[in-house]
C-alpha cells in the first residue's frame, strides 16, 4: 500500500506540476527542449530515489518525509492577461465593424431589414469603389427597392437603390450577394476556412438586430456545433449544414457577420430557433460554403452545383458502420463511372491538390466537401466494401442536373 501510495504521488506530482527547474532557473530563457529535458532529469531522479529506497521498512513520519522529498521545490506558473486580451478583442471589432452594413428591402407590400457583410472592393470606372456583399436570400426576396444603409460618427446614411446591384440569389443555401458603389471606405472581411472551426471556438455576431435603432450590435458566444442538417421540406426551398452558435441574434441579424477572434468571417448568420422553452440556438451558413457560392454569384448570377451521383440517408448509415456514408449509386453518373457499388461505404474525401484524404464520419461531412468542390474538379473516394478500405482512381465532379 504504501508503494502505490509514493508510486501515485509521484505521478500526480509530475502530471500538476508543469515544468520541474532548479530555483535560480529562469524558465523564460529556456527553450521547449531544454524544459523537456530539466523535466525528464527530474523525473528520473525522482523514481532511482524512490527505487533505492526499502519503504516497507519506513515509519509513518519517515515516509511522509521521503513523499515531500519527491515533491518538487519549483514550478512555472502560466497566468492569462484578460486585460491584454480584451484590448485586441476592442482592436478587432473597431478594424472590421464598418464592413458590415444594414439592408432595406423594399416592394408594394412593405419592406423589412437585415444586415450584409462587405468581402471584396474594387476600384469603379468612375469615382470610388465596387463593393460586393453577402447577405441571406431571405433577406432580398422579392425586393423591388434595396438600400444600403452605413453609421457613421453616430449618424445613419443610406446608399440608395441606383448605386445598387443584386447579382444573384439561392434560396437552397440562402445566398444573396449584391454590389454597390460608394466613394466611402468600408472595411473588407475577410474569409475563415470553416473547416478550421472547432467547438468552443469564440465567435462574435455583429449586425442589426430589431432595425437600425440597434445598428452595429456585437454579441458574443461560442460554436456549439459544426454540423446541423436543415431542410424546410420544400422543393427548391432552404436545404443546408450549418454552424451552431449561442451568440445572440435577433430578427434583423439576418445576413450579419459571425467573426473568429481575428475578425475574419466564420458564417453568415442566418436563422434561430424561437421557442418558449428555448435559449440562445443560433445558426450560420459556414463561410466556406458562403465564399463559394457568393463567387459563383459574383460571376453570372447562376449557382452551379457540383455533383458526384449518389444518394444516401442524412443521418442513418445502414451498413453496419458506426461511421462514414453508406450510398446507392446513380446510373451514368460519376460514381457510377468511378466504380462506386451500392452499399459501399464512403469514409475519405480528397479533393485535387490535397496530399490527405478529409476523414468522412456522416452524410454532412461529404455534402460538405462535395459542395466546396468545383464542377470539373479531380477527385478521389475512400471508401468501405465488405470490411476492405478502398480508394477510387480520378473521378471528375460534374454540374448537378
Amino acid at each position: 500500500m504504501k508503494k502505490t501510495l509514493i508510486a501515485l504521488t509521484l505521478i500526480l506530482t509530475v502530471s500538476l506540476s508543469g515544468c520541474l527547474l532548479p530555483e535560480d532557473t529562469d524558465e523564460n530563457l529556456l527553450t521547449q527542449d531544454e524544459l523537456n529535458l530539466l523535466i525528464d532529469t527530474a523525473v528520473n531522479e525522482a523514481v532511482a530515489q524512490y527505487q533505492e529506497t526499502d519503504v516497507n521498512n519506513l515509519s509513518e513520519e519517515e515516509l511522509l518525509a521521503l513523499i515531500g522529498d519527491l515533491i518538487p521545490d519549483a514550478t512555472v506558473e502560466t497566468t492569462y492577461d484578460l486585460a491584454s486580451f480584451e484590448q485586441a478583442i476592442n482592436d478587432m471589432i473597431e478594424e472590421v465593424k464598418t464592413g458590415v452594413v444594414g439592408i432595406v428591402a423594399s416592394n408594394v407590400d412593405g419592406s423589412g431589414s437585415g444586415s450584409g457583410v462587405i468581402y471584396k472592393r474594387e476600384m469603379n470606372d468612375v469615382e470610388g469603389y465596387n463593393y460586393y456583399l453577402v447577405t441571406n436570400q431571405h433577406v432580398v426576396d422579392e425586393a423591388d427597392t434595396l438600400t444600403v444603409v452605413y453609421e457613421k460618427n453616430g449618424m445613419l446614411f443610406e446608399i440608395k437603390n441606383e448605386f445598387i446591384t443584386l447579382l444573384g440569389e439561392d434560396p437552397e443555401t440562402d445566398i444573396a450577394v449584391m454590389m454597390f458603389t460608394s466613394i466611402e471606405e468600408f472595411a473588407i472581411i475577410p474569409f475563415a476556412d470553416s473547416y478550421d472551426i472547432e467547438l468552443g471556438d469564440i465567435v462574435f455576431a455583429i449586425g442589426n438586430p430589431l432595425g437600425f435603432d440597434y445598428y452595429g450590435t456585437v454579441t458574443m458566444g461560442v460554436i456549439s456545433g459544426l454540423s446541423r442538417y436543415v431542410n424546410d421540406g420544400v422543393e427548391g426551398g432552404f436545404d443546408a449544414t450549418l454552424l451552431q452558435h449561442d451568440a445572440a441574434i435577433s430578427p434583423g441579424n439576418s445576413g450579419g457577420a459571425l467573426l473568429n477572434t481575428n475578425g475574419e468571417l466564420i458564417g453568415i448568420n442566418n436563422m434561430k430557433i424561437v421557442e418558449d422553452n428555448v435559449t440562445s440556438i443560433g445558426f450560420a451558413i459556414p463561410s466556406n460554403t458562403v465564399e463559394r457560392i457568393a463567387i459563383d454569384l459574383e460571376d453570372d448570377g447562376v449557382l452551379s452545383t457540383p455533383y458526384l451521383g449518389i444518394s444516401t440517408y442524412a443521418q442513418v448509415n445502414v451498413c453496419g458502420m458506426d461511421f462514414g456514408v453508406c450510398i446507392t449509386v446513380l446510373p451514368g453518373m460519376p460514381a457510377e463511372a468511378a466504380g462506386l457499388q451500392d452499399d459501399d461505404v464512403i469514409i475519405g474525401y480528397l479533393n485535387d491538390g490535397e496530399t490527405e484524404y478529409r476523414t468522412v464520419n456522416n452524410f454532412n461531412d461529404l455534402r460538405e466537401a462535395i459542395l466546396n468542390s468545383s464542377i470539373g474538379e479531380t477527385i478521389r473516394i475512400e471508401y468501405v466494401r465488405d470490411d476492405v478500405t478502398y480508394t477510387t482512381e480520378d473521378i471528375i465532379l460534374v454540374e448537378k442536373p
